[in-house]
């Protein structure tokens, strides 16, 4: 594997416990308005993640969404 190769797969795996760890957490500082949770919802509403996936899941389906 090349390092590019390596450094998606550690971009992709950081980017999927992002957007799936602390979701109940991150809805209540939604509903707060926190800017923060803003970010983090629009960065997740323009990925397939749909519900609560384990972050296994979600880093399947980011590999396969990013290519």
């Amino acid at each position: 594997m090349s390092s590019r190769l390596e450094c998606k797969a550690a971009f992709i795996k950081a980017l999927a416990r992002y957007l799936v760890e602390k979701q109940a957490m991150k809805s209540i500082e939604l509903q707060m308005e926190k800017e923060s949770a803003k970010e983090w919802a629009a960065l997740r509403s323009a990925t397939p993640l749909f519900g609560y996936p384990t972050v296994e899941e979600a880093e399947a389906q980011l590999t396969e969404f990013l290519g």
